[in-house]
């Protein structure tokens, strides 16, 4: 019996000793927290007029870009140390869209950036913090902004049917009847 005791007592004493944790191997990135954001994209988007007209009245729009703007010319540090506020600016983006703005597809560019900013936040809270990571999906976010952009853009392109209107409209004024009271059937270019 005292053998029993002492065996349950040996194993005991050593299934509650204390694990030992597995040491932590570090993270090899070829970027650290300190080195600029390098944008790869030659792409600019500019909204057109009528989009620039209604997205200047959109404060949460004015918010993001500036924010985006911001993340262009940031060091790795400065990224994690934005990672909450843009996770905010973003929410804030996707549910205020204006009624002239809203359609599918803007509400999904609105969602992209909102799911990247979080992804972003997430990534900025681990205990290892990649630089490599955070530093691409940095980059991701200023690519989706302009594809954010460019959604916006699209609402204000002219359709076929308007376009053939306009060309309607364009041409119909020029061919009144002259003097004799025909129609030209050509344009006259002043050539």
């Amino acid at each position: 019996m005292r053998k029993i005791v002492l065996l349950v007592s040996l194993v005991s004493f050593f299934s509650c000793g204390e694990k030992q944790e597995k040491p932590v191997s570090p993270i090899n990135s070829e970027k650290s927290f300190l080195d600029p954001l390098e944008v790869n994209t030659t792409r600019s988007v500019n909204l057109l007029p009528e989009a620039r007209e209604v997205a200047g009245e959109w404060l949460a729009y004015a918010t993001a870009q500036n924010e985006i703007q911001n993340l262009e010319n940031s060091t790795g540090q400065e990224i994690l140390s934005s990672a909450n506020n843009l996770v905010q600016i973003m929410e804030n983006l996707r549910t205020t869209i204006p009624d002239s703005l809203k359609s599918t597809a803007v509400e999904a560019r609105a969602n992209v950036l909102y799911t990247k900013a979080q992804l972003l936040h997430q990534l900025s809270n681990k205990k290892q913090k990649n630089p490599d990571e955070i530093l691409d999906l940095a980059e991701d976010m200023i690519t989706e902004f302009d594809n954010f952009k460019l959604q916006l853009n699209e609402l204000f392109l002219k359709t076929p049917e308007n376009f053939e209107t306009e060309l309607d409209r364009e041409f119909q004024e020029p061919l009144e009847p002259d003097s004799t009271g025909t129609i030209p059937l050509f344009r006259d270019s002043g050539i």
